[in-house]
């Protein structure tokens, strides 16, 4: 169970809310996507070592909302899935498959990431990103020199 706004969340309501986030992330529906967040929510897309986060850390809906429309327009969301909920107290952890697609090229990747989830009733007022470094910094270096050519 997890304790927040003054309710107890359980586990099971947690992956309800997280499968279909994580739906509407796959299937492109941003919309979709945000109506989870917070107004106000903190958020963290941790780069990789020697690295630059294509998202980055900051606050708000809009401008998460900004920063996903523009990650959105270079890469497609191929596959999306959830793996796995742990919840430890106030935070919630989970595990995600993906496989995405850089848009000016045929060049692809897959792998795992973290995320932290902190809820507040319903919604998502705090989240980090932790992604499978070696693979998606090989990915980022090679969407680099795609887009550069």
């Amino acid at each position: 169970m997890i304790w927040v706004g003054g309710y107890a969340m359980l586990e099971h309501h947690a992956r309800l809310i997280l499968r279909d986030l994580y739906s509407s992330w796959e299937g492109g529906d941003l919309f979709g996507t945000l109506s989870y967040f917070a107004p106000s929510t903190a958020f963290a897309v941790h780069a990789t070592p020697k690295g630059a986060s294509l998202i980055g850390a900051g606050t708000g809906l809009d401008d998460l909302g900004n920063r996903l429309e523009k990650f959105l327009h270079r890469v497609e969301v191929r596959e999306f899935r959830l793996l796995q909920v742990v919840s430890k107290g106030f935070w919630t952890q989970s595990r995600a498959y993906f496989r995405y697609r850089h848009r000016n090229g045929s060049m692809e990747v897959d792998g795992t990431m973290r995320h932290l989830w902190k809820f507040v009733g319903d919604e998502i007022a705090h989240f980090e990103l932790f992604h499978d470094s070696q693979c998606m910094r090989a990915f980022y270096a090679m969407a680099a020199l795609e887009s550069a050519a």
